[in-house]
């Protein structure tokens, strides 16, 4: 009966333990259980059974209470009468610390100690760096520094304190009393104990996004996330708050500002998949667990398995971590897993064992083998033919480099066939022999994240779609301007018999071959003399013309047309000569937007001849299919017969220099929507700001790492200041975190008021409201104002749209209307309205209307002429329109049929 009695007291005891919004689900929370949640119909059972093996709780192994932020010492006033307090007055000195490029702790202390010179005395500013960080230093999270063996081969640890040398290469560990090299950590477990034990950063993976059936926005949407959960998933029979899936980046960075100055050192950023996309792609969130540091005279280290050692230990340890929970005030179980892996391919390489780009098997998603090029001097993927439907006729159709029928199908490696590859690598005895396994498999061997229980490479790496598709875009410049248009390029296609009409003359060849003179100094010197002789006639006999290259007048007037596109405040680029001088699209965001705005097709229309513009213009159209940042799987299957199709055009009208492992990755990239989500979710955009932050903060030449790492101490403590809400930057320097963060509590803001008095309506205006309201807002008009007023900004859609006011003339302005009919209506917005209706503020536009005129099935042209004015909702304005002008009018790029 005592039992009987305990358990009953343990029960109710779990029952008022279970948080509030979980209630009326079929579990109950065990508090002796880390928090599990146990079916009601077996609780009694369970309870019983718990009691008797375990009448005690397990403490979290990581623990964190908001109450160290309570302490009366940090809210002192700092000075009789201030309202700021010592945290307040330390949190904003270190933030501006933290995020300012490269400032220097020489800096913050000259500005304390001035701001401490100008309050009134006495005040308990602290007057230094040293001191402000003494204040806060039990609130930062903690850092472990690892002596590491100079040529990378281990991180020597506690078993390793008598050890003076590296047992395997015998170097030695310290020289003159001081380590020679250092690995700075930081540990993901009291991160996560943080998080977990704040209550406002709780909210926020309690706080679930809205989801449309049938709609992919992000990787939590693909198949793969949500396999997770289900049974057999690394997540099986787990909330989905409490589970903290992982993606791992790492790439090599310069903090050098000139390239001349070698210097290699490998960022480990972790990323939490659950968050909210607007709000993981700040560095904020995002968790640096250490900078690899760079090799002898900063080249690459020469492996990196001693470092993702120490984080696999740690992910093996946190892979059920009991913890609390500042949402429910109660013990839960956090399962941590890493289930990502987010890099371009040279890092994909390194990280995980794979062959170069350069390789014949240098697809690490299908087990393609490409084709070395003699003349290029390069490998070549010939497969395009392979991702159609076996019966299609572009399969068997001429004007391929391969002549036969393609009757292969892609097929990748199996999680058994890889790890026993991977196994034979490890086990041949000598480097000659590894090598020749890892280019008939293009596998190198075993690596540390095969220790996870639950890792599956194939699975859980996807292609980098920006540097993919950038890259791409840059090679397609260079085949524009004839860049790459080489002897050697013009070989290639001789060799596979395709394009007669470019090839060379024979008599270029007969100089080649003349015979090498007998002394090896003369052979030395007449080889580079035949060279340039050949280089020389080359240069004059003018090179037959190519269907895939721009003549130097096409090529001017590209130009002009480049330097006349006005662009919306949307676009990263600006106006310029983008083909003789490549430099100007400098970002790779701005290289995707040249293609997306429909500016590259528009530049370049009627240059080529028909067959190849028409395939060219498909490859645009699908790269703007591709970037979309959402997707709608009943689109997928048209979407992949598209891109697969374009891409084996693309390989049969161009040359073969451009069929490279970039344009190889597009097939996998599309063929990965339905599992891994559109590439919104995915882009490296975020990580590439990441590691701009990390190499901007590497002031001390020597020891950069441990530099860095230091200051991204106090940056994680300010961004979780912010995140919880502890801090709120000023207006003036809001980040872009700070607004998410207010998104994501509350809806936005939509419009800033003037302070303009507000105007009647018109009764045209009243009746136009009333309609759209009632049919297509379908609201039930209960309160309805009969005035509005004017406001100066409009922010719709989660961006900013529309940088235009009453009176302004900056890009942005001229939109496109969105209208039931087919016609396409475009003007630019005079002024916007605030209005009120059913106490909810309405946002309007009134929009002068252009003449529409469509010249082209390409290209939509209007007139500069207004025809009428209309008042729209921001709801039907789409994005501003990217435009050029031209015989009196405007060319509108942005239509999206542009390259249909």
């Amino acid at each position: 009966m005592d039992i009987y009695l305990l358990c009953f007291v343990l029960f109710v005891g779990c029952s008022m333990a279970t948080p509030t919004p979980l209630d009326g689900h079929k579990f109950c929370m065990c508090t002796t259980c880390f928090g599990k949640w146990i079916p009601k119909t077996s609780f009694y059972k369970h309870m019983q059974a718990d009691f008797i093996q375990r009448n005690v709780s397990i403490r979290p192994k990581f623990e964190f209470s908001e109450d160290v932020y309570r302490e009366p010492k940090l809210h002192q006033p700092l000075y009789d009468g201030s309202s700021v307090t010592l945290m307040e007055a330390i949190t904003k000195h270190f933030y501006a610390f933290s995020i300012h490029n490269g400032m220097s702790k020489g800096a913050l202390s000259d500005i304390l100690q001035n701001e401490k010179n100008t309050l009134p005395a006495p005040n308990i500013l602290p007057g230094t760096y040293a001191e402000a960080k003494k204040l806060i230093q039990h609130l930062l999270m903690p850092l472990k520094k690892y002596e590491v063996c100079i040529n990378d081969c281990l991180i020597f640890k506690d078993r390793h304190a008598e050890t003076d040398h590296c047992p395997k290469c015998l170097e030695p560990r310290r020289q003159n009393g001081r380590s020679r090299k250092s690995f700075t950590y930081m540990p993901l477990g009291p991160r996560l104990a943080r998080w977990f034990g704040t209550q406002n950063l709780c909210h926020l993976l309690h706080s679930g996004k809205v989801s449309v059936s049938g709609t992919l926005e992000d990787f939590t949407d693909g198949e793969l996330y949500k396999s997770w959960f289900q049974e057999g998933g690394i997540f099986e029979k787990c909330e989905e708050h409490l589970c903290v899936p992982l993606s791992l980046f790492t790439d090599g960075v310069n903090p050098n500002k000139h390239m001349s100055t070698q210097k290699s050192m490998w960022p480990i950023i972790l990323t939490w998949i659950n968050l909210p996309v607007r709000i993981r792609q700040h560095f904020g969130p995002m968790l640096l667990m250490g900078i690899i540091p760079s090799g002898k005279n900063g080249s690459e280290p020469k492996s990196m398995e001693p470092y993702f050692e120490i984080l696999t230990e740690e992910l093996l340890a946190l892979c059920e971590c009991p913890m609390r929970a500042a949402y429910c005030d109660a013990p839960v179980t956090v399962k941590v897993a890493l289930l990502q892996f987010l890099c371009d391919i040279p890092a994909f390489s390194k990280v995980l064992h794979l062959s170069g780009q350069a390789a014949l098997r240098s697809c690490p998603y299908c087990q393609e083998v490409g084709h070395y090029c003699h003349h290029l001097r390069k490998t070549i993927h010939l497969s395009n033919r392979s991702f159609l439907p076996v019966k299609d006729k572009l399969r068997g159709s001429d004007g391929f480099g391969l002549k036969e029928r393609d009757s292969n199908i892609p097929q990748p490696y199996t999680f058994q066939e890889e790890r026993k590859q991977r196994q034979v690598y490890d086990s041949l005895p000598n480097i000659t022999q590894k090598k020749k396994h890892q280019k008939e498999t293009g596998l190198k061997g075993t690596y540390s994240f095969m220790k996870l229980p639950y890792h599956d490479r194939v699975k859980q790496m996807q292609p980098d779609g920006m540097h993919t598709i950038a890259d791409f875009i840059s090679h397609l410049m260079d085949m524009l301007t004839g860049s790459h248009d080489t002897t050697a390029v013009r070989k290639c296609e001789k060799s596979f018999n395709r394009f007669p009409e470019i090839w060379i003359p024979d008599r270029n060849e007969d100089v080649q071959t003349q015979p090498p003179s007998a002394d090896p100094r003369t052979k030395s010197k007449g080889s580079r003399k035949r060279k340039s002789m050949t280089e020389n006639e080359n240069l004059e006999i003018p090179l037959p013309g190519t269907p895939w290259s721009l003549s130097k007048q096409q090529i001017k007037t590209a130009d002009e047309r480049a330097s006349s596109i006005i662009y919306s405040t949307l676009y990263d680029i600006t106006p310029g000569p983008h083909f003789t001088k490549p430099w100007t699209l400098r970002t790779m965001s701005s290289k995707i937007q040249f293609v997306t705005s429909g500016a590259l097709g528009w530049c370049i229309k009627g240059f080529l001849p028909m067959k190849q513009e028409d395939t060219l213009f498909r490859m645009l159209a699908i790269i703007q299919r591709i970037v979309t940042p959402t997707l709608k799987e009943g689109d997928l299957p048209s979407l992949q017969r598209d891109v697969h199709a374009a891409l084996t055009m693309f390989e049969r009208d161009f040359p073969l220099s451009m069929q490279n492992l970039v344009t190889h990755l597009m097939h996998h990239i599309v063929d990965g929507f339905r599992a891994y989500g559109p590439l919104y979710g995915r882009w490296l955009f975020a990580y590439e700001r990441a590691n701009g932050w990390i190499t901007r903060q590497c002031l001390k030449k020597g020891a950069e790492e441990s530099t860095v790492m230091e200051t991204y101490a106090i940056y994680d403590w300010c961004m979780y200041m912010v995140l919880s809400q502890r801090f709120v930057p000023s207006e003036i320097r809001k980040p872009p975190l700070a607004v998410a963060i207010e998104d994501a509590k509350q809806p936005p803001m939509v419009c800033s008021p003037s302070k303009s008095m507000k105007k009647p309506l018109t009764g045209e205006m009243k009746i136009h409201m009333r309609n759209f309201y009632e049919r297509s807002m379908k609201m039930n008009i209960l309160s309805f104002e009969e005035s509005v007023r004017e406001v100066v900004r409009c922010q719709a859609k989660d961006v900013k749209l529309y940088a235009s006011s009453v009176s302004s003339k900056k890009n942005g302005s001229l939109v496109r209307v969105h209208s039931s009919a087919q016609e396409h209506l475009y003007g630019k917005i005079k002024v916007f309205l605030e209005h009120n209706v059913n106490c909810s503020l309405q946002t309007w536009a009134i929009v002068d209307v252009f003449d529409t005129v469509t010249t082209s099935h390409r290209v939509c042209h209007i007139s500069e002429k207004h025809i009428f004015q209309r008042l729209v909702h921001v709801n039907l304005l789409e994005e501003p329109a990217v435009y050029a002008k031209k015989d009196g009018g405007m060319d509108i790029l942005n239509v999206g049929h542009l390259y249909m």
